[in-house]
């Protein structure tokens, strides 16, 4: 039965049971922007980058993500545009950078990302199948009218990364940037005037990328439809969507479909732009929910991006951000730039305290390896989930997200069936331990989660606290769990 397009239909939907339990994903940027692999340290972060752009100031095509090299190349006397005159030389386009990442993808072992993918303790993985640069990673039949015949990846890499992943048992999502693409305009994103014209491409741009979408949902029926930088005016993302969920029952759509069309009259673009900041700004801090009536367009997952809400929100929701700085592999960025495996455990258990998935991007760099001082952090949390997984997988927010230990430490909260996991975000656990503001009730039992095996702890009352007769030892982390009687 063909499904309905009516937004509300779609709504009625349940979200998959499967996205709520996985907690974590990994995003994979890589592309052509990988073999320069250049964005300016001093651009600062996104949430600098936001500021201004929303603040309607020039930013100079400054941008702190690698994957954007194209845009700001294309911005005269840029940071990226002088590294590249320096480093390349004048005479060299953008496109040449296709020879040498389509040679190198050629021999890309995609069977060992996966498998690290699953050693990091990931139940999904998401990959750029076309970023701004317009650029597809698979062999589309779909024709760019603005790019060169063949125009595209010499090998299949969406479709054997997606084998590669799920041989290994994992999902596969899928991203594509709906709303924008630099084949289509050859005019840089500088002020937000730029960006909303941009995502105004016309009806031309609309059905190709409907075109693409639907060839990636029949050709690799991805788990995840991950959209980004809006969809054109011109097409009704729901056709897309009740096309998607009638080949993928089970599969999850995110909220970057906002469609944009900019008004002619001066005074309605001014109040349409101002309207907008406010939109991206709401969609980029976190912890605050889109007003009514945006977002007008139906999704399963919202998306938080380097900054994760406040509180639990009442609906599914994920984080997504780079180790680093940026999602594409930045080669100016350093061991030091990136998130520790400490830092990335305690990201992970705030994230799912709350409520949400964590999706965490690696950025393969020009050869199509993934650099040790990505591996490391990751390496670190798997090793973390394959003692303390039951406190973060099929769990659920609990009546509180967050306590302190006595000496100040976080203490986020979990749980499953008829236990809490309490998870302590301190290196070192003192012995005893005391939960500020907590009560349990008589006959909880209570262990500690271990490596060696887990180790029944003592608890005490003590007024409105507790006291966990708890052994020292040092971990990124430490999980109590929480058991009542039935």
């Amino acid at each position: 039965m063909t499904r309905s397009p009516d937004k509300a239909a779609l709504d009625a939907r349940p979200i998959p049971g499967w996205y709520q339990d996985a907690k974590l994903g990994v995003f994979i940027h890589w592309g052509l922007y990988s073999v320069p692999a250049f964005a300016d340290p001093a651009a600062g972060d996104f949430n600098d980058f936001m500021r201004d752009l929303t603040a309607m100031k020039d930013t100079g095509g400054d941008m702190p993500y690698a994957e954007w090299y194209l845009n700001a190349l294309r911005v005269p006397g840029s940071p990226t545009a002088r590294h590249h005159q320096a480093t390349y030389g004048d005479d060299f386009p953008y496109t040449r950078f296709r020879d040498q990442f389509d040679a190198a993808a050629a021999e890309v072992d995609f069977g060992d990302w996966a498998r690290f993918f699953a050693g990091a303790g990931a139940q999904y993985v998401v990959m750029v199948t076309r970023h701004l640069d317009g650029y597809p990673l698979w062999p589309t039949k779909v024709a760019n009218p603005h790019a060169p015949a063949g125009y595209r990846a010499r090998r299949d890499l969406v479709g054997d990364l997606t084998a590669a992943v799920r041989a290994e048992g994992l999902r596969m999502g899928l991203y594509y940037a709906g709303g924008i693409d630099w084949t289509f305009t050859d005019r840089p994103i500088r002020t937000m005037t730029d960006l909303m014209e941009q995502q105004a491409l016309g009806e031309e741009y609309a059905r190709y990328a409907t075109a693409q979408w639907r060839e990636l949902i029949d050709s690799y029926r991805p788990s995840i439809l991950w959209n980004d930088m809006g969809w054109p005016a011109e097409q009704d993302p729901h056709e897309l969507f009740a096309h998607y969920y009638d080949s993928v029952p089970e599969g999850v759509v995110n909220d970057r479909w906002i469609q944009s069309k900019m008004p002619r009259n001066r005074l309605a673009r001014g109040l349409y732009l101002r309207f907008m900041g406010t939109m991206l700004k709401l969609m980029t801090r976190g912890g605050k929910e889109l007003p009514t009536p945006v977002p007008t367009f139906h999704y399963d997952v919202q998306t938080h991006e380097y900054r994760s809400p406040e509180t639990v929100l009442p609906h599914a929701w994920e984080l997504t951000r780079g180790l680093g700085t940026s999602f594409g592999h930045n080669a100016q960025e350093s061991a030091a730039d990136l998130l520790t495996g400490t830092e990335l455990v305690h990201l992970l258990v705030d994230v799912v305290s709350k409520g949400g998935n964590l999706l965490v991007n690696v950025g393969p760099d020009g050869h199509g390896g993934i650099p040790e001082m990505q591996r490391r952090p990751l390496r670190e949390l798997g090793a973390w989930l394959e003692t303390n997984g039951r406190a973060i997988f099929a769990t659920r927010p609990w009546t509180r997200t967050r306590t302190t230990t006595s000496e100040g430490h976080p203490i986020h909260f979990t749980s499953k069936d008829t236990t809490v996991y309490a998870t302590v975000l301190a290196d070192r656990l003192p012995g005893p331990l005391v939960i500020r503001d907590l009560t349990l009730s008589p006959g909880t039992h209570v262990q500690l989660l271990g490596a060696d095996g887990d180790v029944d702890v003592a608890w005490t009352r003590r007024g409105a606290d507790v006291e966990i007769a708890t052994p020292q030892r040092r971990s990124p982390a430490h999980v109590l769990a929480m058991t009542t009687a039935g």
